[in-house]
């Protein structure tokens, strides 16, 4: 009887044919049961995409236990290769791996066998076709959101700080736009600082119920910037406001950036009821202009500060740089101190 080990996994896009991972468990060990494989060990990623194998946790654990031959198995088993990769790099250069252990890998539902010569090159090209799949399912559902923007519709899992989600339409959450309020207040009438206002907001025990994969309750000065930045509050819907591109010199690896290309950016009048009036929402646009162009004045500044990026806040453990300061204005013919 051989050894193996079991990898199921599902996306954040799709459930490969509607299969959990249970539902995915279930038909290995019955496959194992029929072919008389022993299986040591199962390995699961949940909500995991399929396209880069280097952001899947239990993937890459089982990888090392067959480098470290932990329990000298034979095979891996999935229940289709689509589970095991989703692009031509990481299926060829995981199956070669495998090989150069000594293990195959069987797929119970697509009949995928590389222990053997054939089985190992329609895996590659499988491989291929599911790369291709996927790139139309991002192509879908990206059309899909862009849809339900034009529509006024929110597209997010989860409803932004001041709402809630009912029936996928966004409704005022009375207490949390209290708070919206008060920030936009704040920063556009008293000209307060985003940091002032963080630091209020948590001092007088305001909190943010934990949502999605926030897990916070207390406030930060990117949560507080975000709200500032997010047209919802001013009964409008956004959609592509950033998008993703790929890192060059990589196989897979994205990164998530702003779209300068203003004409790729969905603006409309949303389904929902606004919290603050449009023009609050544009001055404190302004504002948040203003103050990024005046950081990046400084970041531009010729002036050498040795101990820039080298220092950082004890309490926010942001990088710590100089700038040359205006000089204040003179009170009584004396310059300020």
């Amino acid at each position: 009887m051989e050894n193996a080990y079991i990898y199921t996994r599902v996306s954040t896009i799709i459930q490969v044919d509607g299969f959990s991972l249970d539902a995915q468990e279930e038909e290995i060990r019955a496959f194992a049961k029929l072919h008389d494989i022993s299986i040591v060990g199962k390995y699961s990623d949940e909500g995991k995409s399929g396209k880069n194998a280097e952001h899947r946790p239990a993937f890459n654990q089982m990888m090392n236990d067959i480098r470290c031959k932990k329990d000298n198995v034979k095979f891996v088993l999935v229940f289709k290769l689509s589970r095991f990769a989703r692009n031509t790099s990481d299926t060829a250069k995981y199956l070669q791996e495998l090989a150069s252990y000594g293990v195959g890998l069987l797929g119970v539902k697509d009949g995928i066998d590389t222990s053997t010569v054939t089985g190992k090159m329609i895996a590659n090209i499988m491989g291929a076709v599911a790369e291709v799949e996927l790139e139309n399912i991002h192509e879908q559902t990206l059309s899909g959101r862009q849809q339900k923007a034009r529509s006024g519709l929110w597209n997010g899992a989860q409803a932004p700080f001041g709402y809630a989600l009912e029936n996928k339409t966004l409704k005022i959450c009375p207490e949390e736009a209290v708070v919206v309020k008060e920030i936009f207040r704040l920063f556009v009438d008293e000209g307060q600082s985003i940091r002032y206002i963080t630091k209020k907001l948590n001092d007088d025990n305001v909190r943010r119920e934990p949502r999605g994969n926030t897990q916070f309750a207390l406030f930060t000065e990117r949560t507080v910037r975000a709200i500032l930045n997010n047209p919802v509050y001013a009964g409008k819907i956004a959609y592509g406001r950033r998008h993703t591109i790929k890192v060059e010199g990589t196989n897979n690896e994205t990164k998530v950036v702003k779209q300068d290309d203003t004409s790729k950016i969905i603006l409309v009048d949303g389904l929902h009821e606004a919290i603050i009036a449009q023009d609050i929402f544009f001055r404190a646009e302004t504002l948040l202009k203003k103050k990024a162009d005046h950081r990046k004045t400084r970041s531009d500044s010729t002036t050498v500060y040795p101990l820039t990026g080298l220092i950082r806040c004890p309490d926010c453990g942001k990088n710590i740089y100089g700038y040359t300061a205006p000089p204040r204005p003179k009170k009584n013919g004396k310059g300020g101190s």
